[in-house]
This record gives structure tokens, C-alpha cells and sequence, in this order.
């Protein structure tokens, strides 16, 4: 740190006091420190030592984001499968990489002693044994892709350590960061919202197959661990989890969900894809609007599409192919002749949809780099909502359609049977 970047920060005399200036002198010195004791030379700007568990289909995406991003430097790779961390395979998903300098890890404690600042979590929902909370324990920052976990215990776990231990934690809800679903958001942001309206129509067969030997370990033998039940939660919490943070994203909290499953026939089960084939759910939000989520996955269809209506009380938004349009009319009131429908269509200015992987991965970094999150678009706090938003359409629909309301779910002992984590 400069002498002059110094005396100007012990001169403040801002309402925060010493203890302010304190926190900046450390977080100054801290910085530098750490680039000098990594490159072996004079202040430079400090990077975030980045190690990915799980080595995936999401874990290559954000390895290339992050191969992309000056200030980040991915320094270990974890996975228990070898096939997953040979140079070969992650230069075919991010190109140009290189494992000089990267430590390989099979195991998670062998990542945690190679002396990190964050921790990426690209693992299945249901295979967490612990390793996020000791990685926040250890005052590692925390990215972690959705669902973090199909128990809400274990996720509530997971978010109590991170508040506790004060390091920045945020979930992959990276569609927050699409240019598109901005402009949505600002120009929503003064309307009354009435109803928000979801329909996918999905194949199963449009379901990736994954990097984890799940044959070896009683899942499914292709690896389409996505399709199967025990293992992503349903389609409702792998999937349709991200059609509901953007809404709430625009609408604000859920306080209550309903939802009714069409399951799966047994003789359309096939290769353990087991996910019911169609989902009906409502959810009501703090403010007062209802949303409505509509999903199928059905095999031997090989069609999907989708519909997307946000409604407040004098208007339409919908996403169209070239981007967000408003529908309301906007002249004198009673009209004094016939509305001219055409006057009626306001395409939103909107920016590029760009790289999302790349944006949330931006901010995190530069988040964890200031040990700020305010600046996030999500936290790991704020995306419990959306975890127990789709946890609590499947209790809904095991009890028969009941109205669960989220604040019980998360701690009325009805419901603790439904919230526990097997075994």
C-alpha cells in the first residue's frame, strides 16, 4: 500500500470510526501481502485461488469461465473419476487450458490443503457429505451450483455456516445475470404483478448424459442421473428451479406452493428415468401475485417449446424471440376511438443476453476478492427461497396437493420428516 493510500485511509473521518479504518488498512495490506507471497515479486493485483469440485458438465463450464476471468486463478480441480481431469478432456471444454500449476485432487480433503480462497461446488444435489461447510469453516468462499442439496436440512446446514463463518456464498441462478431478464426486472420493478405464467414442454431425451460413474454407485446406468428421481429431486428442483428464481427475481419472495406430479406409466421407465412426466405448480408470493409453473418431459416426443407470460395489473411481458415485450396501452383513458392493437407492443431496450456462466462467475470473483456479496444478484442467503419454493412442490404433491406454506416447511416438525436426509 501507498504511504499516501495510507495516511488517507487513518485520516477518514467518517462516522464508521477507527474500527473502519482499521478493516481497510488490513484489508489493503491483506491484498498486497497475498500477491506479493504467491508471484515471488512486487504489488501486483491480487487474483482469488479458485479450486472446482467436480468436474462435470457445470464444474468444465464455470472451469472455462473461469480460465476466461484475469482475476481469478484456478489452482486445484477435484473429482474421484481420473477420466474427469486429464488435460485432454478439460481442453475440449475449455480450450487452450493447462494443468501447469494445478493441483489434481481425488479426494476433498486434498484440495483443502492446497491453500485456496474459493471453492466452486459442481457436484449432483444429492451426493454432499459435508464438504461445503468445512470449506466455509476453513473461511473459503462459496459458489455453489443448484439444487445444493435435495434435503432441506442439509441445505439450511450449509447456509448457517456460511452466515456464521461471514465468508461470501452465492448459488449458480446464472440466468439472473442474462441481459434480457435485467430489463425485465427494471421495468417491472414500479408494476403490481398479478400472475407470472411458465409452460416447458421437455423430452426426456433431451437430458445430457453426465461425468459421474453413476453405475457404480445405484444410479442410473447411463449416466442421465438428471431423469432420475433419488437423484435430481425431480424435474420440478433440477430443472424448473431456474424458471422460478427468475421469477422470483422479478416478483419477490414465495411464502406458499402447491403442486400436483403426473407420474410415470412403468413401462415407460426406462434406463432408471423415473421422473414423473408432467408438473403442475403453483406458487404465491409475499406481495400477493401467483405464479404458475407448468412442465412435461415426455419420452418418444422429441418436441419442446415453451410459453412465458408476466402480468401486472394494466399489462402483459412476454420473451419473444427477439427479445422482452411489453403489451399495455399507454394513451388517453377511455380511448377516445378504436386501440390500434400494434400501438399496444413496447419492445424493452434490453442489452446483449451474453455469457451468464462468464457473468456470475465475474462477480463472485470480484465479490469474494472485496469479501463483499451486496453486490451479488443472489446469495447463498437469498437463494434458500428458491430451494424451498421447489423442495416444497414435491411435499406438496406426496401429501396429495396440500398448501405448504414455506415458513412452516422450513421448521414446523410436520414437516421434518420430509426435510431429513437419509441414513
Amino acid at each position: 500500500m501507498s504511504r499516501a493510500v495510507a495516511a488517507a485511509i487513518l485520516s477518514s473521518t467518517s462516522s464508521q470510526g477507527k474500527y473502519r479504518r482499521i478493516r481497510l488498512l488490513t484489508e489493503h495490506f491483506f491484498l498486497e501481502f497475498s500477491a506479493r507471497s504467491r508471484r515471488g515479486g512486487g504489488t501486483v493485483a491480487a487474483k482469488l485461488r479458485v479450486g472446482i469440485v467436480g468436474l462435470g458438465q457445470r464444474g468444465l463450464q464455470h472451469l472455462d469461465a473461469l480460465w476466461h476471468i484475469p482475476q481469478a486463478q484456478v489452482v486445484a480441480l477435484c473429482d474421484p473419476f481420473p477420466e474427469n481431469l486429464t488435460e485432454e478432456k478439460l481442453r475440449r471444454f475449455a480450450a487452450g487450458f493447462s494443468l501447469s500449476g494445478v493441483q489434481i485432487c481425488h479426494r476433498f480433503e486434498q484440495l483443502l490443503a492446497v491453500g485456496l480462497d474459493a471453492v466452486y461446488f459442481c457436484i449432483p444435489p444429492g451426493r454432499h457429505q459435508g464438504e461445503l461447510i468445512r470449506a466455509a469453516e476453513q473461511g473459503l468462499h462459496i459458489f455453489a451450483e443448484k439444487p445444493v442439496s435435495l434435503f432441506l436440512d442439509e441445505a439450511l446446514e450449509m447456509d448457517r455456516a456460511i452466515r456464521r463463518t461471514g465468508v461470501v456464498g452465492t448459488v449458480g441462478f446464472q440466468q439472473r445475470h442474462d441481459g434480457w431478464h435485467l430489463a425485465v426486472r427494471d421495468f417491472l420493478r414500479d408494476k403490481r404483478l398479478v400472475m407470472l405464467t411458465q409452460v416447458t414442454n421437455g423430452t426426456l431425451e433431451s437430458h445430457s448424459v453426465k461425468h459421474t460413474r453413476t453405475e457404480e454407485l445405484g444410479g442410473p446406468a447411463n449416466r442421465v442421473w438428471a431423469a432420475n428421481f433419488a437423484w435430481s429431486g425431480s424435474t420440478v428442483v433440477e430443472a424448473g428451479i431456474h424458471p422460478l428464481d427468475l421469477m422470483r427475481f422479478w416478483a419477490g419472495e414465495v411464502v406458499w406452493v402447491r403442486a400436483s406430479y403426473i407420474l410415470r406409466a412403468p413401462e415407460d421407465i426406462v434406463d432408471g428415468g423415473d421422473n414423473p412426466c408432467g408438473y403442475a405448480v403453483t406458487f404465491g408470493f409475499e406481495s400477493g401475485a401467483v405464479a404458475t409453473l407448468n412442465l412435461t418431459r415426455l419420452r418418444r416426443t422429441f418436441w419442446g417449446d415453451g410459453y412465458q407470460d408476466i402480468a401486472w395489473d394494466y399489462g402483459h411481458l412476454k420473451i419473444e424471440a427477439e427479445g422482452p415485450v411489453a403489451y399495455y396501452y399507454d394513451g388517453p383513458y377511455p380511448p377516445p376511438g378504436k386501440v390500434d392493437a400494434a400501438a399496444l407492443r413496447h419492445p424493452l431496450p434490453a442489452g446483449p443476453r451474453g455469457d451468464t456462466t462468464l457473468a456470475i462467475g465475474q462477480a463472485f470473483v470480484e465479490a469474494a476478492l472485496a469479501g463483499d456479496s451486496s453486490a451479488l444478484l443472489n446469495t447463498f442467503a437469498s437463494s434458500m427461497n428458491s430451494h424451498s419454493a421447489v423442495l416444497g412442490a414435491n411435499v406438496s404433491d406426496q401429501l396429495g396437493g396440500e398448501k405448504v406454506e414455506l415458513g412452516e416447511l422450513l421448521s414446523h416438525p410436520k414437516y421434518a420428516a420430509y426435510r431429513k436426509k437419509p441414513g
